[in-house]
Order: C-alpha cells, then sequence, then structure tokens
C-alpha cells in the first residue's frame, strides 16, 4: 500500500507535499494546468515528489478531451488516471470509454450514493476499473465497513487507486477524526485488504494528521 498526498500540480504545492512527508501525490488537475500541458509536465517532472495519480478536472462529456488529456499526462509521468464522476454518470461510462483512448492504468470514482450492487453491476462485473471513495461509500450503505471490506476482499486487483477522508451521512471531504466513519477500522481495512495507492483526500494543511493515523494504525495492526 502507497499512502499520497493531494495537491495542484504548481511548485509551492508539490514543495509542501514533500515537506509534510509525502513521496508520492495525485494531483488536483484544473482545465488550466491541461492548457498548459508542457509546463504541468515539466513542473511534475522537477517535483521532489512521485506522482502517483491524476484526478480529472470536474468536466462533463462534452469536455472529454480533458478527461484525454489527463491520460495523456499520466502517460508522461507514469501514473493511474482518475476519472471523476460528478459531472459524467457512473451509468454511462461506456461513452466515455468510447470517448477516450485510455492508455494508462485508470478508474472510475463512486459517487455519493452509490451502492456495492450498482459498482458491481456498471463497473466491477464488467471488468471496469473503479476509483473507491470510502467517504461516498459510507453515505451509500449502511454497513459500510463490511461493504468495503467485501468490496476489497474481492475485487481489489479492479481497485488501483482509492480515495481516504472522514465523512458525515451528508458531507465527505472532512480531515480524519471529525467526521461520523470509524478512521481507524477503515484504514485497519484497507491495511488487510489493499495493496495500491491510497490518497489521503482531505485538505493540504489536513494531510499529516491523515498521514500520522495511518501509520499508527498500521504499525498496532
Amino acid at each position: 500500500m502507497t499512502v499520497v498526498g493531494k495537491c495542484p500540480p504548481s511548485v509551492d504545492e508539490l514543495e509542501a507535499a514533500a515537506e509534510r512527508g509525502f513521496d508520492a501525490v495525485e494531483l488536483h488537475l484544473t482545465t488550466e494546468d491541461l492548457n498548459e500541458f508542457e509546463e504541468t509536465v515539466s513542473v511534475c517532472r522537477d517535483a521532489p515528489v512521485d506522482i502517483a495519480s491524476a484526478h480529472t478536472p470536474h468536466v462533463g462529456l462534452e469536455s472529454a478531451a480533458y478527461i484525454q488529456r489527463t491520460n495523456d499526462l499520466c502517460h508522461r509521468l507514469d501514473a493511474t488516471l482518475v476519472v471523476h464522476s460528478s459531472k459524467i454518470p457512473v451509468s454511462n461510462i461506456g461513452s466515455v470509454i468510447a470517448a477516450v483512448d485510455f492508455t494508462v492504468p485508470h478508474g472510475f470514482e463512486n459517487s455519493t450514493g452509490h451502492s456495492v450492487h450498482f459498482l458491481e453491476t456498471v463497473l466491477l462485473d464488467r471488468n471496469r476499473p473503479l476509483v473507491l471513495d470510502t467517504a461516498h461509500l459510507y453515505m451509500a450503505e449502511p454497513d459500510y465497513l463490511s461493504a468495503l471490506r467485501g468490496l476489497l476482499d474481492e475485487y481489489a486487483d479492479r481497485i488501483p487507486v482509492i480515495h481516504c477522508c472522514d465523512g458525515t451521512k451528508y458531507e465527505d471531504g472532512l480531515a480524519f477524526g471529525t467526521g461520523t466513519m470509524r478512521m481507524e477500522r477503515v484504514i485497519s481495512i484497507i491495511d488487510d485488504f489493499y495493496d495500491g495507492i491510497v490518497v489521503l483526500e482531505v485538505m493540504p494543511d489536513e494531510q499529516v494528521h491523515g498521514l500520522e493515523m495511518y501509520r499508527e494504525v498500521i504499525r498496532e495492526q
């Protein structure tokens, strides 16, 4: 398991991620970053952290060219592509697959409310990879810990990236320990069943605490 931070692809932000103790990050991209494609590649290659994954901008299918550019950026940086799903429903993922030439490891993120049954039917049982957001799963499944364990036990090889943060039943993206999720159990399950990329998807100044909690739970396993 590789635990990484998350930040935009700027010199200052990438340096700050290294100072927070991360060896690698997931990029939080905007369309402007991809419009300045070569500059973004250069900044990332010169950064003191590796690029583990890159998250597409929040765009709809009409802007699929930006998903393609994110794929191409991942190709240049040897990173995994995360396809954001808030403006492109996972149920319409076939249209994305038809519009984008995927050449790198990638996955489609679950949105809030997506049940395990839905994710199996639309993605996993069709050999389409899933980026698993644990807080979104919490919003969808009453027994979210069993749901998380079951997904990782059966489909870990189809989940290239996990997004991890705290949350409530109506809010995600919270700092570890500030929501209503049992974060120590979440971390423990991930450590037991998963060996891929885990992104601490909280604000940059909250990522150090998340990393410390991960390390503490894993030490106690």
